[in-house]
């Protein structure tokens, strides 16, 4: 086992960044907004970076049930209110079940301060209420987490070469 390749392996882990958001207009505007975001940090950071989204959360936690939990750092922006009784503490408990290493940010259009507490309790990195600027601020979330991301991978391939 050639530790160099392995180490290289743990370094350039893929992200995948996930828009769960049933308003088919606002999904398009956040994943225009994070695409942009993504386009410039594969170019200049090199790291494997894909964007999906789903339109109902059914269709996402079916996608979920198909990955493994050494999966890619999975990055999921999730509207709290989706279709029929499904919403985001429901999703959040069943990518924790799963494993999955992910950071789900809840947007919500209602903001309810117990259901903001309840979420980041659950493990949610973030709640936020939706407004003109939540794609902006998704995107820059979006870098933050990815940059730290490769700082505590860079910093566990040094320990890894020691």
């Amino acid at each position: 086992m050639d530790t160099k390749t392995d180490t290289y392996n743990i370094a350039k882990k893929a992200f995948e960044v996930v828009v769960v958001e049933d308003n088919k207009l606002a999904n398009l505007i956040l994943c225009k907004e994070l695409e942009s975001t993504i386009n410039e940090i594969s170019r200049t950071k090199k790291y494997p970076i894909k964007l999906k989204s789903f339109q109902f959360g059914a269709d996402f936690l079916t996608y979920l049930e198909t990955l493994e939990s050494s999966h890619s750092k999975l990055i999921v922006f999730l509207d709290f209110y989706l279709e029929n009784d499904l919403n985001g503490t429901k999703i959040l408990n069943r990518i924790k079940q799963k494993g999955i290493d992910a950071t789900v940010i809840i947007l919500s259009d209602a903001t309810n301060d117990q259901t903001s507490r309840d979420t980041v309790y659950l493990g949610a990195h973030c709640f936020l209420a939706k407004t003109k600027k939540t794609p902006i601020v998704c995107s820059s979330i979006l870098s933050g987490i990815i940059e730290q991301s490769i700082r505590d991978k860079d910093s566990s391939n040094l320990q890894l070469k020691t």
